[in-house]
């Protein structure tokens, strides 16, 4: 997350007068730390606004808060994959899609808020 300059200290074209401060104004960072206490639906939301709520929206720190305690462990067995491979929001979305197990078992986790539960179905082909 890099910090822009303000637009603030900037001149109007037509006069003196000072730009008004925007959303772009606030620091990435700062938006992330707001964005971490945010439910998954309103962080994707606020991510259209701009492109620095944007950019503090792929944080991984901002996904870690969502994602259960022992999710390394689920990236290695149900996705199959190295979790340091992935970003934390890759691997809250890939967790909340349907996954499946080789024998063809289907897993459907919940991982909402922040608590991990399993729901099994069973594919019989």
């Amino acid at each position: 997350m890099g910090a822009g300059s303000s637009s603030l200290a900037l001149e109007s074209e037509g006069g003196s007068s000072p730009l008004r401060p925007n959303l772009d104004d606030i620091p990435e960072s700062s938006v992330a730390s707001i964005l971490m206490h945010l439910d998954p639906p309103e962080i994707c939301k606020l991510a259209k606004v701009n492109k620095t709520f944007h950019g503090a929206s792929l944080a991984d720190f901002v996904w870690e808060t969502k994602l259960p305690s022992n999710y390394k462990y689920l990236v290695e067995k149900i996705l199959g994959q190295s979790p340091e491979s992935l970003s934390k929001k890759e691997i809250y979305a890939r967790l909340c899609q349907p996954n499946c197990f080789e024998d063809g078992t289907k897993v459907y986790i919940s991982i909402y808020p922040s608590d991990l539960f399993f729901f099994f179905f069973f594919a019989f082909l």
